[in-house]
C-alpha cells in the first residue's frame, strides 16, 4: 500500500536490461540475508535472552563501516568512529553475562549454561553480518532504482517466494494450519503485523534516512535501539533490568553527542 502511494511499482520500465538485473540481484540478496539473519536471531534467542542477544546484532556496524566507506565512498570521521566506540562498549556491556561467579562453576549445568552462552553469541554474530550484507545490498538497490518504498517492496517480494517455495517441502511450515494449532493463530498475525511494521514500513524508513544521511551515519543512529528494547524486555517480557544499563545508556548519550557535535 505504502509503494502504490509513495513509490513506483514499475520501476523496471524506467531501468536498462543491465540495471534491472542488477537490481534483482541485489534486492535477492538483500531479501535473503536478512530473512536467514532473523532466523538465526530467533534460534539465539533459545540460548540466551533478548535483552543480551539484541545487542550483540548491532554488531553490524563494525561490517557495515568497510563496506559503506569501499564500495559507496562514504566518509568516516573521527567523531563517528569515536561516538560509534562509545555506543558499541554500551553495547558489549549489556551483553556481557552479569551472573556472579560462585563455587558450583565447574558443575556440569554450569558448563552447559557457558555452552549455551557462547552458541547464542555467535549465532547472535552470523545474524549481524547477515543484516550488515543485507543493508548493503539494500543500499545499492536503491542507488540503481533511486526509489525506496519500491525497493523495499520488490526485496520482500523475492525473500517471500523464496521462502515460500522452501515451506512447501517442510512439514512444520503446515503444522501452524492445524487444529489442534488453531489457538496459536492469533500469534502468528501479531508476528506479521510486527513483520509488517518493522520489515516493511521501519525498514523503508530507515533507507529513506541513509539516501538523505549516508548509510554510516544512519547505521550509527541506529545503534542507539538496545536502549529502547531493553526497557521493552523489562515491561513485556519481563526480564530483570540489569545494574549495567544506567552506564549503558550515559554511554549511549555520549557518542550521540560526539556524534552530532564534533
Amino acid at each position: 500500500m505504502f509503494t502504490l502511494i509513495f513509490g513506483n511499482i514499475f520501476i523496471f520500465s524506467t531501468l536498462s536490461a543491465q540495471a534491472s538485473l542488477d537490481f534483482i540481484i541485489a534486492c535477492i540478496i538483500s531479501g535473503l540475508s536478512v530473512t536467514v539473519g532473523d532466523l538465526l536471531y530467533y534460534m539465539a534467542l533459545k540460548r540466551i535472552d533478548v535483552s543480551r542477544a539484541y545487542p550483540i546484532i548491532q554488531l553490524n556496524l563494525v561490517f557495515i563501516y568497510p563496506f559503506a566507506f569501499f564500495l559507496f565512498g562514504e566518509i568516516i570521521t573521527p567523531a563517528i568512529v569515536i561516538g560509534a566506540i562509545f555506543i558499541l562498549s554500551s553495547v558489549f556491556l549489556l551483553s556481557m553475562n552479569d551472573t556472579p561467579k560462585s563455587k558450583r562453576d565447574n558443575s556440569e549445568f554450569q558448563k552447559k549454561e557457558t555452552e549455551r552462552l557462547t552458541q547464542g553469541v555467535i549465532i547472535s554474530i552470523i545474524a549481524a553480518f547477515l543484516w550488515a550484507l543485507s543493508a548493503i545490498s539494500f543500499n545499492q538497490a536503491r542507488i540503481i532504482s533511486g526509489e525506496v518504498f519500491s525497493t523495499n517492496f520488490f526485496r520482500i517480494l523475492f525473500s517471500v517466494i523464496t521462502f515460500s517455495i522452501w515451506g512447501m517441502f517442510n512439514r512444520e511450515y503446515y503444522g501452524a494450519f492445524k487444529k489442534a494449532n488453531r489457538k496459536n493463530m492469533k500469534y502468528f498475525v501479531f508476528i506479521g503485523i510486527a513483520g509488517m511494521l518493522s520489515l516493511g514500513f521501519a525498514d523503508t524508513l530507515y533507507y529513506k534516512a541513509v539516501e538523505i544521511n549516508g548509510l554510516v551515519l544512519t547505521t550509527t543512529f541506529t545503534v542507539n535501539t538496545p536502549m529502547v528494547q531493553q526497557i521493552l524486555s523489562v515491561v513485556i517480557l519481563k526480564e530483570k533490568l540489569r545494574k549495567k544499563f544506567i552506564l549503558a545508556v550515559t554511554l549511549i548519550i555520549i557518542g550521540n553527542y560526539i556524534i552530532l557535535f564534533f
